[in-house]
C-alpha cells in the first residue's frame, strides 16, 4: 500500500511542477509580448515628437527601454559617463533626467514635443533636448583646478605675461545627413 501511495504523490508532484513551468513560461511570453508592445509604441511616439539628427543620435545613442513599468528612451553619453532618460509625460510633454554614478537623479526640465505633421517643429523640440543635454554638461563638468599663487619672490625669476595671439577657430559644419562639408 505504501508504495502505491508513493507514486501516486510522485506523479502529483510532477503534474505540479510540469503546469507551474508551463503557466511560468506562458507568463513570460506574455510580459515579453507586453514590453514589446510598450516599446513599440514610445518608437512610434518618439518618432512622432522628435527629429533628432544622424550626429545627434550617433553622440546621444538613444536605446528605448522599460524602467518601472514605464517606457523610456535613455541617451547614454560615454564621455559623460551619464545617461540622460527622456520619459513621456500625457499630452505630448516629455521629462528629461540625468542619472549620474553615485549621485541621486537630477531633473532638466520638462518639453514639449513636436507634432507628427510639422517636421519644423519636431526638430526644435530634438534640438531643446540636445541643448538641455549640452548645458547640464557644460554646468556638470568639474572645474579646472587653479595654480597655487607662490609668495616668494625671486628677483632671479621674475614670470612677464607675454601676449599670445589664438589663430581665429572655426567651427565645422555637416550637412543634413551628417556628412562632413568643411571649415
Amino acid at each position: 500500500m505504501e508504495q502505491i501511495l508513493l507514486e501516486m504523490f510522485e506523479q502529483a508532484r510532477k503534474l505540479v511542477v510540469d503546469t507551474d513551468r508551463k503557466l511560468a513560461e506562458e507568463s513570460d511570453r506574455i510580459r515579453e509580448k507586453e514590453r514589446e508592445s510598450k516599446l513599440l509604441e514610445l518608437s512610434t511616439q518618439i518618432e512622432a515628437a522628435f527629429d533628432f539628427t544622424s550626429k545627434e543620435k550617433l553622440e546621444l545613442d538613444p536605446r528605448l527601454d522599460i524602467q518601472d513599468g514605464k517606457p523610456t528612451v535613455e541617451f547614454i553619453v560615454r564621455s559623460l559617463r551619464t545617461i540622460f532618460v527622456l520619459s513621456p509625460q500625457p499630452e505630448g510633454h516629455w521629462t528629461l533626467n540625468a542619472l549620474e554614478d553615485g549621485r541621486s537623479p537630477s531633473s532638466l526640465g520638462e518639453f514639449q514635443g513636436g507634432t507628427k505633421s510639422d517636421g519644423a517643429s519636431r526638430r526644435l523640440a530634438a534640438a531643446r533636448i540636445v541643448t538641455a543635454i549640452g548645458n547640464w554638461a557644460q554646468k556638470g563638468q568639474p572645474m579646472p583646478a587653479k595654480k597655487p599663487v607662490q609668495s616668494e619672490t625671486s628677483s632671479r625669476w621674475q614670470d612677464t605675461a607675454v601676449p599670445v595671439e589664438m589663430p581665429e577657430r572655426r567651427e565645422p559644419t555637416y550637412g543634413t545627413m551628417g556628412k562632413f562639408l568643411g571649415y
